[in-house]
């Protein structure tokens, strides 16, 4: 992973999506803060979600799940609210449905709301 990492552009910004357990370490965390690249987290039904771990300024989420009910939205928007980023770049999984952008509207105006209520 490491001889991957430095031949990118150090201008270039990544975010690492890992589907097994083991890239889940300490030693993986620190090589993605040494280099300014997100560990990417990924919400999906076929497996446990990973910890958020902030590994540079910004965030990358993955919500992957066929649907999300307010209170799950409002739980992400807690926990992305709780981390130092920056910015965090959050997307809903793609379908036939079109409920990606429907759930992205709702993570908005419940990120709208928390910040009118913060004012």
């Amino acid at each position: 992973m490491l001889t991957f990492i430095a031949a990118l552009p150090t201008d270039l910004r990544a975010a690492f999506e890992f589907r097994n357990e083991s890239w889940f370490d300490d030693e993986v965390y620190e090589a993605l803060r040494d280099t300014g690249h997100a560990l990417c987290i990924a919400d999906t039904d076929d497996s446990d979600t990973p910890n958020l771990v902030s590994t540079c300024s910004w965030g990358y989420l993955r919500l992957r799940r066929e649907d999300y009910t307010d209170e799950a939205l409002q739980t992400w928007l807690t926990a992305i609210r709780s981390q130092p980023w920056e910015e965090a770049f959050v997307f809903f999984k793609h379908e036939d449905e079109g409920a990606a952008p429907r759930l992205a509207m709702r993570m908005l105006e419940a990120f709208q709301e928390l910040d009118a209520n913060v004012i």
